[in-house]
């Protein structure tokens, strides 16, 4: 098993854990990017970003981090209303994404 693949695993697996209970209705997808030192989170919502909503999902965030010693952690809170694609936004790894 590649490096590679096994960051990328752990990456994923992380994510779909801090997920659990912090999906709300307004989150479109939540996307990935990840190299030498940074994860970059990528929060797609619909309709309007509050600061309530960006502490929320800043709290996954820091469990995620939490799981790399070696990595700091970039987050990107991007209002996106449905029925836009989504397809342009999303970073190298998908980790959630709402049926619409």
């Amino acid at each position: 098993m590649s490096d590679l693949w096994e960051l990328r695993v752990r990456l994923l697996l992380s994510i779909q854990r801090a997920l659990l209970g912090a999906i709300t209705p307004n989150i479109r997808a939540v996307t990935a990017g990840i190299d030498e030192r940074t994860i970059t989170l990528r929060w797609i919502i619909d309709g309007e970003i509050t600061d309530e909503l960006e502490d929320d999902l800043s709290v996954a965030g820091t469990e995620v981090i939490a799981d790399f010693e070696t990595h700091q952690i970039a987050e990107e809170f991007v209002r996106s209303d449905a029925p836009h694609p989504l397809d342009e936004l999303y970073l190298d790894h998908l980790a959630y994404v709402r049926k619409e």
